[in-house]
């Protein structure tokens, strides 16, 4: 087939990669400080040791969401936007990523349950953060699906919609214990919780994306997928992820006692800005590779790799 062919005709599949990032790099920004912003307030109302704990809950919620569930949001993002290249618009294989989603989330469960006393002691004996730990897992599973399949189809707005739509959520309840709506270490937490189901707002945008364009999403699979290789991706990425938050995050979980973690993570929590910004280089180079290599389009991809340093 020729490259003209493989290359995606509609205009917002070729704005480029540039744009993608600049777009992505706004609202993975805001995110950022919103997110700084709700464990600044969180400090602020909460006494030591309960800010202690809610940054270990979600110190331990971020490195379990980013080891399990990213490798899947890159598969799909990975092979959506490589399909789209061929020319297929609809009836993207996500059943592969679905179980794959599917087995990490239940291995998580397994072991939460297995040593619910520990995550509980690690919580300052609190049940009800291991609670919220265990059901904003789970939903981050349906949040980090929906992340991988806008940036396949380099829908780099509805991404950083979810983003920012996911930590503005967060950063509201502590703001409501601030202001004397609500009070108490749980509040607080609560919007952790909260934040996965309010980032899935965007899908009905999607949905209606797909509808404007004629095309079914839930079509069947036109081929089937190359199980072995999508699970050696995702294993892949796995290992990287554990890698890069047992860096960031070892100290966190290895102190002695709340108070001193939560002093921990404050101090490292400005140190992980760069991370969240080159996120959006990431979030928006893959699927942009992926496009490239499916067309054999050696100029882009030198061209993509100038932008990624510059």
């Amino acid at each position: 087939m020729a490259t003209e062919e493989l290359v995606a005709s509609d205009p917002e599949d070729t704005r480029g990669y540039g744009r993608g990032a600049r777009i992505l790099s706004i609202g993975i920004a805001s995110t950022g400080v919103l997110t700084f912003a709700y464990f600044s307030v969180a400090g602020h109302v909460l006494g030591k040791a309960d800010y202690g704990a809610v940054t270990t809950l979600w110190t331990v919620l971020f490195i379990t969401i980013s080891v399990i569930y990213r490798p899947v949001e890159q598969l799909l993002s990975r092979t959506i936007a490589d399909r789209i290249a061929r020319g297929r618009h609809s009836g993207h294989p996500l059943r592969q990523a679905a179980l794959i989603q599917a087995a990490f989330a239940a291995a998580f469960l397994v072991i939460a349950l297995a040593f619910k006393s520990s995550l509980v002691t690690l919580f300052n004996h609190s049940d009800t953060l291991y609670w919220i730990l265990v059901a904003a897992t789970l939903a981050y599973a349906a949040s980090y699906f929906a992340r991988g399949y806008l940036a396949g189809h380099q829908w780099f707005a509805l991404y950083g919609g979810l983003v920012l739509f996911e930590s503005t959520s967060r950063f509201c309840f502590p703001v409501a214990v601030a202001v004397g709506l609500a009070s108490g270490r749980t509040a607080v937490a609560l919007g952790i919780l909260a934040a996965p189901f309010v980032s899935l707002l965007v899908v009905p945008f999607a949905l209606t994306r797909h509808a404007a364009r004629g095309e079914d999403p839930l079509t069947g699979e036109t081929h089937r997928p190359q199980t072995e290789t999508s699970t050696g991706f995702a294993m892949s990425v796995s290992a990287v992820q554990l890698s890069e938050q047992t860096l960031l995050n070892v100290g966190v979980l290895f102190a002695a006692g709340s108070t001193l973690r939560g002093v921990i993570f404050s101090a490292f929590l400005v140190a992980r800005a760069p991370l969240q910004l080159f996120q959006a280089v990431q979030t928006s180079l893959l699927p942009h590779l992926a496009t490239l290599e499916a067309t054999d389009s050696r100029e882009g991809f030198d061209k993509a790799i100038r932008t990624t340093v510059l």
